[in-house]
Formats: structure tokens, sequence, C-alpha cells
């Protein structure tokens, strides 16, 4: 005859049930947390226009203050621009820069060719602060198109 003692108010469920629970809770907790950390991301390409022509020699800048990320690709002579380095899905802001200057003014760098890359293109174009180009950057591939007005 198997008998059961038991202490003060506990259960006496026999100690193989007891593992048996811990460790299916850990499986389970293990399981369901593999994917929390994950974020969906998103790779970007398009062209740039500048009045219907493509644009060149500058740099397309995207940033987010959701998503906290960013990211940016150089105009090639077709106006067309990749981001092929998937990033974070979420709202952007889009802005022109000239390559290798970020957000500083075209005018700080002595190289005419990268004061000439912004030539043309509207100042509220040239900033994260005062551009209003803004696109979603869903999973997946994306495409996000730009005609410039000067």
């Amino acid at each position: 005859m198997l008998t059961h003692s038991t202490r003060a108010g506990l259960n006496p469920a026999p100690t193989l049930s007891r593992l048996t629970l811990c460790l299916l809770l850990t499986a389970l907790v293990t399981g369901c947390g593999a994917g929390v950390d994950e974020v969906p991301k998103g790779t970007v390409k398009g062209t740039v226009k500048l009045d219907g022509k493509p644009l060149s020699g500058a740099r397309v800048n995207f940033t987010s203050g959701t998503a906290g990320a960013g990211a940016y690709a150089d105009l090639q002579q077709d106006g067309t621009y990749a981001i092929s380095d998937p990033i974070p899905a979420g709202d952007y802001k889009v802005y022109l820069s000239s390559p290798g200057l970020g957000d500083a003014p075209p005018d700080e760098s002595g190289n005419q060719e990268m004061k000439d890359a912004l030539k043309g293109v509207p100042e509220k174009y040239q900033s994260d602060q005062s551009t209003d180009l803004q696109t979603v950057i869903k999973e997946g591939e994306n495409t996000f198109d730009i005609d410039l007005k000067p």
C-alpha cells in the first residue's frame, strides 16, 4: 500500500508529476520566447527624380524615430537606389544629402562634386528636420519612388 505524507497545507502530488510539470513549463517558456525579439524587416528600392529627370550623385537617407533605425543608399546615374540590407519595418522620414555628408549642409565640403549633388534640390528635402517625404517600410520588398519639384 502506497501512502503519501503531507506537510501542513502542501499538495501530496508525487515527485514525478512535479518534475514533469517543471519540464513542460520550461519547454513552453523557451519555445514561446524564441520569436519575441524578432522584428519584421524589409528592403527598399526606388528612383529619385528632380522635375521628372533622374537625380544622381546624391544620397537618399531613411530615418525612423519609431523603429529606432536608419539607412541610406547612394543614387546611381539613372536615379535608382537600393537598400538591400533589411531595416526594421516602420515609419520613415526620407531626405537627400551629398554622399558622405549625412545631414551636413553641402557648403561645408570643399568638394565641388559633393556641392553639385544637391543642385536644384529644394532645401526642405535636405534634412530630416524639414523633409515632408515619408514612407512606411513593410516586411519584405518595398518600392519608394520620389519625384521632387523645384
